[in-house]
């Protein structure tokens, strides 16, 4: 008969425990990990990193109604925080958590963590430079204008913010600008500068529905609360197109100062705030009477304008003096101007009304202002 091994003790049930705890405790240690790394994002480098505003979809917003801070005459600076380069325009996501940056060189959409001011992914935009971003209404998407340098590809790129995946492109104008969304979220109105028109496009189908030609050159478009007017800035005929969003008419133009480059919608009061880049200005257009009550002196090359959440103050981006200034949307007088990074390009306000996020375009970083007076 051959060798056969010794029998072996019967397992001790204590043992027998021992191991089974153990194993439990490996595999949950290994799907923590999982779960850790995937947050951090564990991707190759071809796909999107987007953090915040996609690994978690904002959806409908629910949130309870909060109040809205009260706006200070004179802000206060808080972080300051590299966000890569070209960083040329903000936009916060409706629920305030977070925004997109356009990098325009860079070719990517930064996404910019505001609850805790910190850089948490990017989002490739393979076919050219972000321009300008808007969301809708639910924070569901976002649609970004896109060109390249050689002006072969203009298109708005429709973003879905749960998965930070382009999900459609749709062919614009020349040049697509400061487009906007309407306030019941059916419509994106988007400005083609070099075309010389408003391109329409239908949200429940990204397609384009109409085109609205108005004098050259449109480059920022602003729509009333009600959502039924729309304000064009037209950056080389120093003119302002008023437009009925219910039938895509022209009803009136206002001359304006020189280069109108941004324009804003007040919240409560029939009033337009545009800035004019070249002849450093704003001006204040009654809306009841489409015609200009004030024009306001600014610092050098105003690029933006922003509204407070509760509308008392406006914040203007002033590229050539690295500075914010803000003006009081009462008196019209400018209130206070706050150093910020070099060559500031945007300004986006946080939707309770505390903070705004100035977009610095030559070093490549955002700066928090405390709006509300407080941190």
């Amino acid at each position: 008969m051959g060798w056969a091994p010794p029998p072996q003790p019967p397992p001790n049930k204590n043992n027998r425990l021992v191991i089974i705890l153990a194993l439990v405790a490996i595999v949950s240690v290994a799907v923590t990990l999982v779960v850790v790394f995937s947050t951090l994002g564990g991707r190759n480098s071809d796909t999107p990193t987007p953090g915040v505003g996609a690994a978690v979809n904002p959806g409908p917003l629910t949130q309870k109604a909060t109040p809205v801070a009260n706006s200070v005459a004179t802000p206060t600076v808080g972080n300051t925080v590299f966000v890569g380069p070209t960083p040329g325009y903000l936009e916060m996501a409706p629920n305030g958590t977070y925004g997109y940056i356009a990098n325009r060189g860079a070719n990517v959409l930064t996404v910019f963590d505001a609850v805790r001011d910190t850089v948490t992914g990017t989002i490739p935009v393979k076919d050219g430079g972000p321009q300008f971003v808007a969301f809708s209404p639910d924070g569901n998407r976002a649609y970004v204008s896109i060109f390249n340098a050689d002006r072969t590809v203009n298109e708005v790129g429709v973003l879905d913010t749960a998965t930070g995946a382009f999900t459609a492109r749709i062919p614009v104008g020349v040049r697509p600008f400061a487009l906007v969304v309407s306030p019941d979220g059916s419509k994106v109105y988007v400005p083609n500068h070099d075309a010389g028109g408003i391109t329409v496009i239908d949200t429940a189908t990204n397609q384009v529905t109409g085109s609205i030609q108005v004098a050259p050159n449109p480059h920022w478009l602003a729509i009333n609360k009600e959502g039924t007017r729309m304000y064009a800035a037209n950056h080389e005929s120093n003119l302002v197109t008023v437009i009925d969003t219910s039938n895509n008419a022209i009803l009136a133009t206002v001359p304006v100062g020189q280069s109108p480059h941004s324009i804003v919608a007040h919240p409560s009061k029939p009033l337009v705030f545009n800035v004019n880049y070249d002849s450093s200005s704003v001006s204040v257009i009654d809306t009841t009477s489409n015609t200009v009550v004030a024009t306001v002196p600014t610092g050098s090359h105003p690029q933006d304008i922003s509204l407070a959440a509760d509308g008392k103050h406006a914040y203007l981006a002033c590229v050539d003096e690295n500075a914010i200034e803000v003006l009081d949307t009462t008196t019209y007088k400018i209130t206070a101007k706050v150093p910020v990074g070099q060559s500031p390009t945007s300004v986006a306000v946080s939707p309770d009304g505390r903070h705004a996020y100035v977009t610095n375009l030559a070093d490549g970083t955002v700066t928090t202002l405390n709006i509300a007076g407080t941190a």
